[in-house]
């Protein structure tokens, strides 16, 4: 029938309650000029292996043929080392690109924002109003976080 085995592409699991959510935040901001959507700061990280095959490296190759030196993926006893690239982003300037632990606990989190994020949002929104956008990462969700944030909100706001 020519199907093929494929791996599936990696989506964010979404429940109906989350697709409402987004919905919701959609019509409430479909309206939102330019000017509003220049106060918004985002940010991201991205995890770069040096050694560690993650499952996503695919060969071709004939049957027989796993141990020629072109088609098995090389890896290290403990899965190689690699880094962690966290960076902060919005209309009038890109922030700082910080290396982060590959495992990014709240106190770390708290430390990058603290020192990275503060500075960059008093420089980019002197007058507060300044929006930061992150993920639902645990870390991000941690109370110690939380409190940061809430002890800052003269400074710039907290999307929810």
């Amino acid at each position: 029938m020519g199907l093929c085995s494929r791996r599936p592409a990696r989506v964010p699991l979404l429940t109906k309650r989350h697709r409402h959510l987004r919905l919701q935040w959609d019509r409430e901001h479909r309206d939102w000029t330019m000017d509003e959507w220049k106060r918004f700061v985002w940010s991201d990280e991205s995890q770069f292996l040096i050694h560690h095959v993650d499952g996503h490296v695919r060969v071709r190759r004939l049957p027989g043929e796993q141990l020629l030196p072109s088609c098995p993926a090389g890896h290290t006893q403990d899965g190689g080392d690699g880094i962690m690239l966290r960076w902060t982003f919005s209309w009038a300037a890109v922030g700082p690109v910080v290396v982060a632990e590959q495992t990014m606990k709240a106190a770390n989190y708290l430390n990058i924002i603290a020192d990275q994020l503060h500075s960059y949002m008093a420089f980019v929104f002197p007058t507060g109003k300044g929006i930061f956008q992150q993920d639902n990462a645990l870390c991000h969700k941690a109370r110690i976080v939380l409190e940061w944030f809430e002890e800052h909100t003269d400074e710039f706001h907290l999307m929810s």
